[in-house]
């Protein structure tokens, strides 16, 4: 029988404040709840280590987020009790505790997998909606300490929040709001959540990120609240809630689907549902399981192809969107050997997408440049994010041509805006001349126009080969001076 401990009070060392600073109460970058918006200009920002540049323009991220959506891979990892029952949301007739015991068990060669096919970020489900926990919680029997592994003295995010942190990789955490076996529903079920965040975000080192699914979750909860508790246990976190529950202290949002599948407006900019803040920073992230449309491992689904992801990464991290791919482990503790190989292909494409810029160290010119030293147009061609241009003072459109020393061949387009600036752009679009002649709007392989609207992070646009003389970037329109980190063509 699943027997929950009811804990009314929260967890003494909260009561004691664990040494926190007062300063980690702020919802967002200037602390006031409203997402750092302050003025239309914003403050005088420095990007990547840069000063004296333009001032940046509102809302503008916070360090935790700018350091996410750089990393721009994540993934998930969907383990529990659902993958030894067969089911994606349990089976109440079968869900005890004797069912979780995975044969091998091996965090590290998640994380490793993970790493070396290029991403930054792993996210360990520690409880799904069955409410059963991969760690000894200390407010349930329902959990690791009472299954037949290691004869109830393992704890699953223990070991994978070792592996992560040694080999340098960023942490999350998938604590599921709903809990059928508390269940969510209970008049003191706040508690209990508020008691199991505490423990994980205390006892396992530097957590980058907590996520908060709305389906089916409590929207009772003070979850402005809850998001304030994580902030104070852990000041560089990140907490993302679905949209169901999402309210003040959200730091990232859902893109809408599970598919994969951006667009070339998808801002980083957006309102905070539920009554929450609007026009915050709050990027999204598109979820997608490896083994769509199941999350968790069963015997009998098949792993998407690698075509399947290259076109997933173009739709989500090519269109300003972190890729949250779901790999997850199978019953024996270990990724399946479809789904390494599955990473270990795209890791080699991955590493190879990038290996050439064409562009990198070419003669560069543009219309203007920001008037203090620094702001040159060589740092577009640099392949280093944390430099950048900017066109002049008062300037709103702008235009940067980059000139090979001879002709070269391409088949892929990558444009970055300094974020820590925010979002700049509001129109631009790309031209390319050959044989001497400019080709004002060049398609890309599907056929649509290289233009747009948002650039943000990142921007990726696929051609079919194509050779030129020389490229130019042109800033139709923007919110305030034109700013720039990466033109590159592979």
């Amino acid at each position: 029988m699943k027997t929950p401990r009811i804990v009314m009070a929260l967890a003494p060392f909260l009561l004691a404040g664990n040494g926190c600073s007062s300063s980690v109460n702020a919802l967002y970058l200037d602390g006031t709840g409203d997402a750092g918006v302050g003025d239309a200009a914003g403050s005088d920002s420095s990007a990547g280590g840069q000063s004296g540049g333009p001032p940046g323009f509102g809302p503008l991220p916070t360090t935790p987020q700018v350091a996410y959506q750089r990393a721009e891979l994540t993934a998930f990892m969907h383990f529990g009790l659902n993958t030894f029952d067969g089911t994606e949301y349990g089976d109440s007739s079968k869900d005890t505790p004797s069912l979780f015991s995975p044969t091998n068990l091996d965090a590290s060669q998640w994380v490793n997998a993970l790493k070396a096919a290029g991403f930054r970020q792993a996210m360990l489900v520690v409880k799904h909606s069955t409410g059963f926990c991969l760690w000894p919680s200390a407010y349930t029997d329902y959990s690791v300490k009472n299954s037949p592994w290691k004869n109830g003295q393992g704890d699953v995010v223990r070991d994978f929040t070792d592996a992560a942190h040694a080999a340098g990789m960023r942490v999350g955490f998938y604590l599921s709001p709903w809990d059928v076996d508390y269940p969510s529903s209970s008049p003191n079920y706040e508690t209990y959540f508020r008691n199991q965040l505490s423990e994980l975000l205390s006892n396992y080192g530097p957590v980058d990120e907590i996520y908060l699914d709305g389906y089916n979750a409590p929207t009772s909860l003070n979850w402005t609240g809850i998001a304030q508790l994580a902030k104070q246990l852990q000041s560089n976190l990140l907490v993302w809630m679905g949209p169901e529950i999402a309210a003040a202290g959200a730091d990232l949002r859902w893109i809408g689907n599970q598919t994969g599948q951006g667009s070339r407006s998808t801002s980083s900019v957006g309102d905070v549902p539920n009554g929450g803040p609007s026009n915050v920073w709050y990027p999204p992230d598109a979820p997608v399981s490896d083994r769509n449309p199941n999350w968790f491992w069963h015997p009998n689904n098949t792993v998407m192809s690698l075509k399947s992801l290259q076109t997933i990464y173009f739709n989500t991290v090519g269109m300003n969107t972190t890729l949250v791919l779901n790999v997850p482990p199978a019953t024996t503790g270990q990724f399946d050997t479809p789904d390494i190989s599955l990473l270990q292909q795209f890791g080699t494409w991955y590493s190879s997408l990038y290996q050439t810029n064409l562009l990198r160290g070419q003669p560069t010119t543009a219309d203007s440049t920001w008037e203090s030293t620094g702001f040159g147009t060589a740092n577009v061609v640099d392949d280093d994010v944390s430099t950048y241009w900017a066109a002049s003072s008062g300037a709103r459109s702008a235009r940067i041509d980059v000139t090979p020393a001879s002709a070269i061949t391409f088949s892929v387009i990558s444009i970055r805006e300094p974020i820590e600036l925010g979002e700049r752009a509001t129109k631009y679009h790309v031209e390319i001349k050959r044989n001497g002649t400019w080709n004002r709007s060049p398609t890309d392989a599907s056929g649509a126009i290289i233009a747009g609207t948002v650039i943000g992070q990142r921007q990726l646009w696929q051609l079919n080969s194509t050779t030129a003389d020389a490229i130019a970037l042109i800033i139709d329109s923007a919110k305030d001076v034109p700013a720039i980190c990466e033109f590159s063509v592979y």
